[in-house]
């Protein structure tokens, strides 16, 4: 089974690409061209390229089984770009350590790449992915730490950028007796919310800052 925020990365792709990929390359360029931030853009390469050296180590620490899909991106301009998806699990446990998506025709260039990171009970406890658009190598579009809890039946995971920014916060689950679904982007998480029990039940203990992860381990 997928982890809990795969939902969560694939909304954001969706949203993303109702803009990104039908806006045409040259216009996308030269606005993108106007407003670089040259240390996100340093930031967020090192962020990749460490997820790059993250799936190296654990492939080989792990007897690898491997699994792959093809496909094409959705809309006008994208739609030109293939891709093949490799997805690494551990042969034994059957869990997903890691997954890349490269070019079709061009194998050398990462378009997508996650990492999954377990607990000794098979949970997943922090996932990491940087995402490129298909026709552009200057930096990640989008990247994210998902940080995860479990307590008292409860799931719950918050999620930042590789410069820190929180992002997202999901939790789902049962508690005290009754049934908790909270999805909650950044700016809608205010005081009254975070006063309840079931937020702080479900994100408690989670760390406040991504600083520990920024360098993904």
């Amino acid at each position: 089974m997928a982890p809990a925020s795969e939902n969560r990365r694939y909304a954001a792709l969706f949203l993303s690409a109702l803009f990104l990929f039908t806006v045409p390359a040259t216009a996308l360029s030269a606005s993108i061209a106007m407003d670089v931030n040259q240390e996100q853009v340093r930031q967020w390469n090192r962020f990749a390229q460490m997820l790059v050296e993250l799936h190296e180590k654990a492939v080989a620490q792990h007897e690898i089984r491997e699994s792959e899909e093809t496909g094409r991106h959705g809309g006008e301009f994208a739609g030109r770009f293939s891709y093949r998806e490799v997805s690494y699990h551990d042969a034994k446990s059957g869990r997903l350590l890691s997954r890349i998506r490269r070019g079709t025709d061009s194998p050398d260039k990462i378009q997508m790449i996650d990492v999954f990171i377990y607990d000794p009970s098979g949970r997943v406890t922090r996932d990491y992915t940087a995402i490129y658009l298909p026709w552009a190598r200057n930096a990640p579009i989008r990247t994210y730490i998902n940080l995860h809890q479990y307590q008292d039946g409860l799931h719950g995971f918050r999620q930042f950028d590789a410069s820190g920014n929180r992002l997202y916060e999901q939790c789902r689950g049962k508690y005290s007796g009754g049934q908790v679904d909270l999805s909650l982007e950044d700016y809608r998480i205010d005081e009254n919310i975070t006063a309840t029990t079931a937020y702080r039940a479900c994100f408690g203990k989670l760390p406040a800052t991504a600083d520990n992860y920024l360098t993904p381990h």
